[in-house]
């Protein structure tokens, strides 16, 4: 099997549909829906069940957060590739899955293959992309999750999300697998819709000690220091002479 979609949810019955039809629509079918499921109360489960389009994995019991659950949805995966999907988002396209496994096909070594997503905000879309992104940027940049395809044995290499985390154990897992030497790849294909607004932007000064935390296991507060300017610097550089910031070009309606 190729691709292990992971769905965490929790009560998630008025926006998991969201996430199915994207699945269902899928031309390619070498795919299972792993869901791990926080005990939900609401129906939840109910669409999840009736889910016919591929093997379907799935667990509803507590957690501990969603990292937690992550690793819960780690643990059940069965394909080569594991991608997360949000319940409230969508893979871009009926397309992705064909194109992305066309695309490991070309490139077997690919350990970890990322693309583009576009942020839904309730009044606009912004293109991401992340070309930018690599070994030496990554610690002062960010790269989204559902941008990621990742092979399953990362996770015996490197470890699972750290749940010390609640916010940044995703970012701190993609550093780890930067670092590591793992075969990474940028593709300029859209990868998944992503709903903008969650616990992240919630709670933004959270997120940015927390992602402070983070860098601080791998550089030193020098380091750190040095490299945030650098980034300022890159970025400013590309809104004055491209009139769009660094990683986000403009995107048609």
């Amino acid at each position: 099997m190729k691709f292990s979609i992971v769905t965490v949810c929790w009560n998630s019955a008025a926006v998991l549909p969201r996430a199915r039809d994207s699945l269902s629509a899928q031309t390619c079918r070498d795919y299972e829906w792993v869901v791990v499921d926080g005990a939900s109360t609401d129906g939840t489960m109910e669409i999840v069940r009736d889910f016919d389009a591929a093997p379907v994995a799935s667990v509803s019991e507590p957690d501990k957060g969603i990292y937690d659950a992550m690793n819960k949805g780690v643990r059940m995966a069965r394909g080569e590739y594991v991608f997360f999907l949000n319940s409230d988002d969508a893979l871009h396209d009926p397309d992705v899955l064909a194109d992305v496994a066309r695309i490991l096909v070309a490139q077997p070594a690919a350990d970890l293959l990322y693309g583009n997503v576009v942020y839904a905000y309730p009044s606009r879309k912004v293109l991401r992309t992340f070309a930018h992104i690599n070994g030496l940027t990554l610690p002062f940049e960010n790269l989204c999750h559902q941008a990621v395809f990742a092979r399953r044995v990362l996770f015996d290499s490197v470890g699972t999300f750290d749940t010390r985390f609640r916010l940044s154990a995703d970012y701190d897992w993609l550093i780890r697998v930067f670092r590591s030497g793992a075969r990474t790849r940028w593709i300029d294909r859209r990868v998944a819709q992503f709903t903008a607004g969650g616990a992240h932007a919630q709670d933004a000064r959270k997120l940015a000690d927390e992602n402070r935390q983070v860098r601080l296991q791998y550089l030193s507060p020098l380091a750190l220091r040095v490299g945030d300017l650098a980034r300022r610097i890159r970025h400013r550089y590309h809104r004055h002479f491209r009139a769009h910031p660094l990683g986000q070009p403009p995107i048609e309606s």
